[in-house]
């Protein structure tokens, strides 16, 4: 994690720009693999290695805080 509160690494595949992220749960729902979850209103990731890379959540994030490399 950064200064910012920002999650960063060579090798991530799921990004959660925390500062952006509102914690309104569409991620979390339309994940079928079930590796985000929300805590102190932010969401978060339990194991990226299993993310389909479909980008459903990118898509439904109203502010943009999640990003799939």
């Amino acid at each position: 994690m950064d200064a910012d509160g920002r999650i960063v690494g060579m090798n991530k595949i799921v990004v959660i720009d925390s500062e952006k992220c509102i914690g309104c749960r569409a991620c979390v729902e339309i994940c079928p693999k079930k590796i985000l979850y929300i805590k102190d209103n932010v969401c978060h990731v339990t194991d990226e290695k299993k993310c389909d890379k479909l980008r459903g959540c990118e898509r439904v994030c109203p502010t943009e805080a999640i990003k799939i490399l």
